[in-house]
């Protein structure tokens, strides 16, 4: 999001543009017309931060303003890595997982807990194509537990996924790591809460 600093400079700079063409009308400027700078920077500090946290979800700013998705929340997944088991040479079958998305208009933040590990994302975007689909591209960092740090030790990865439906009803695509290993990566049935662990993430999805 725009900082404060930078909105002052361009309010001033907007401000003396405007001013200089009034000049250049003939009008007399006042000094009182400046002594409001302050405040007119401080009231447009607070939309935008409000913009940015919370008005831009609302629905009536979707697509024409706002196009971002909404994908906020805590999403059952699964991974389909293709990793062999040195000591049986046989893949491994799908590996039940939570994704974590908290988002703002101008932040993104993944995390993907399993019963093992826990990837947070270093750096990600979405971005927007030209058939108006969206994806997520991120680099991360897989933290598994210490009591498996001597099968699985810490890596990086990066991921491309795609996100379907408008709102999002899934989101799907694969990843790939600096252990020379790689996958697929599906997310479905999104709830508005947020985990904070693999077990939390599970008490989300136990019926009442």
């Amino acid at each position: 999001m725009i900082e404060r600093l930078h909105l002052s400079a361009i309010i001033l700079a907007a401000a003396l543009i405007w001013g200089a063409l009034l000049v250049l009308e003939g009008i007399h400027l006042s000094p009182a017309w400046f002594r409001p700078f302050s405040a007119v920077v401080g009231a447009l500090a607070l939309v935008l931060a409000a913009f940015d946290l919370w008005l831009w979800r609302l629905r009536i700013l979707q697509g024409w303003l706002v196009k971002r998705p909404r994908l906020s929340g805590t999403w059952r997944a699964e991974i389909r890595s293709n990793w062999i088991t040195p000591e049986t040479g046989v893949g491994i079958p799908p590996i039940a997982a939570f994704m974590v998305i908290r988002q703002t208009f101008s932040t993104l933040s993944l995390c993907l807990v399993t019963n093992e590990s826990r990837s947070e994302l270093l750096g990600a975007e979405i971005v927007r194509g030209t058939d108006g689909t969206y994806r997520v591209f991120g680099v991360y960092r897989n933290e598994p537990r210490f009591a498996v740090r001597e099968r699985s030790a810490i890596h990086y990865g990066g991921l491309e996924l795609r996100v379907a439906g408008s709102p999002p009803e899934r989101i799907e695509g694969h990843y790939w790591t600096d252990r020379d290993t790689a996958g697929e990566l599906l997310l479905s049935d999104q709830r508005q809460a947020y985990a904070h662990d693999f077990a939390s993430a599970g008490r989300l999805y136990v019926s009442p």
